[in-house]
């Protein structure tokens, strides 16, 4: 860096968020590249931004469970609940309801089970992963059941929603832009972001400090469930209906993106600009293999590759600097050999005879 770089850029180069967005960026450069080479008007902002509007609804979700990755948590239903309030909105705007009130209904709902989840993690200490797994199944069948097994249509409702542009932005693009924004500050710059990654790095030790643990966690499930209705909303008026299976899947990509986007499951680190980036790589992964006519059947297998590359990168950076002391098969191998003083010291100085 010379001198007359500005100190906030040397220090986002030497940063630790630097090593994960730098990569994200230029595999997004790189995909777009290639592609554009084969099939023209791949980067024409048409296209980009139906890559965007495809991937709002999990970068919104994707947004969500990072807080609860971070604070070493994990929600499986977010999915089917996202599916779940999109039928939800659907019936209440089909019985009569104003899209208001509908909207306020859907997000409270969404805080509710958010806060249920985070009770039941805390004070009963249930592993979140079984809990959730369980509730996948649960807000799936509740949203067979409100729906008759059939999709609920919406056209003429939610268009501000689904058509409306702000800045000549679509709404569900601005919606991803606000969540990611508001969320990164959250992280970063209050008393509760803060709180987040201490208690994703020890929850003991937090704990032993003084933090309030168990209610940084219940606030991070409420977060996560929250975005997941948003994203309910947004799915369930970009495809005009309030269909039940929309959401199947969600979960996993979104968690995912966030490991993408520099995250680890065993908590205390992931930022939601990262997972947002994590989300369009995927996204732009999956535009490229519809551009240049790859097989469906191939979707899947690039998916999986693109995570397990991720999580080996993610696992060797972590080798590399890990300074625990505990033992690894590959660790003194990937471990940067320390320089050796070749000088004698002072105490070790030849003798004359």
């Amino acid at each position: 860096m010379s001198e007359r770089t500005p100190a906030w850029i040397g220090r986002f180069v030497r940063g630790e968020q630097a090593r994960v967005f730098i990569p994200l960026l230029l595999a997004i450069v790189g995909l777009a590249w290639y592609t554009e080479y084969y099939r023209d008007n791949f980067v024409a902002w048409t296209n980009l931004e139906n890559i965007l509007l495809q991937v709002s609804v999990l970068g919104i979700v994707a947004v969500g469970q990072t807080f609860l990755i971070a604070v070493g948590e994990l929600d499986l239903s977010v999915g089917t609940f996202a599916g779940f309030s999109a039928v939800l909105a659907a019936t209440q705007v089909v019985d009569g309801r104003s899209e208001f009130l509908s909207v306020v209904v859907v997000l409270i709902v969404g805080l509710l089970v958010g806060a249920m989840w985070g009770l039941i993690v805390t004070g009963l200490r249930v592993p979140s992963f079984i809990l959730t797994l369980g509730g996948l199944s649960v807000f799936q069948s509740l949203a067979l059941v409100r729906a008759e097994n059939s999709p609920v249509p919406v056209r003429g409702y939610f268009e501000w929603l689904r058509t409306g542009d702000l800045f000549g932005l679509r709404t569900p693009i601005v919606l991803l832009i606000v969540v990611a924004v508001v969320a990164s500050l959250t992280m970063r710059y209050t008393r509760f972001g803060r709180q987040v990654y201490a208690v994703g790095s020890s929850e003991e030790v937090s704990y032993l400090a003084g933090l309030p643990t168990a209610r940084t966690k219940i606030f991070c499930y409420m977060i996560s469930s929250a975005l997941a209705a948003v994203a309910g909303l947004v799915l369930m008026a970009r495809i005009g209906s309030g269909d039940p299976r929309s959401g199947g899947g969600l979960e996993l990509r979104a968690i995912a993106a966030v490991v993408l986007g520099g995250a680890t499951l065993a908590g205390g680190r992931g930022t939601p600009l990262g997972s947002v980036l994590g989300v369009f790589v995927l996204g732009i992964v999956q535009a490229a293999l519809t551009f240049l006519d790859v097989n469906d059947s191939w979707s899947d297998f690039v998916f999986g590759s693109v995570l397990i590359i991720a999580v080996l990168v993610t696992a060797v950076s972590d080798l590399r600097r890990d300074s625990s002391g505990k033992p690894s098969i590959l660790g003194p191998f990937l471990r940067r050999t320390p320089k050796l003083d070749t000088q004698p010291s002072s105490d070790q100085q030849p003798t004359e005879t």
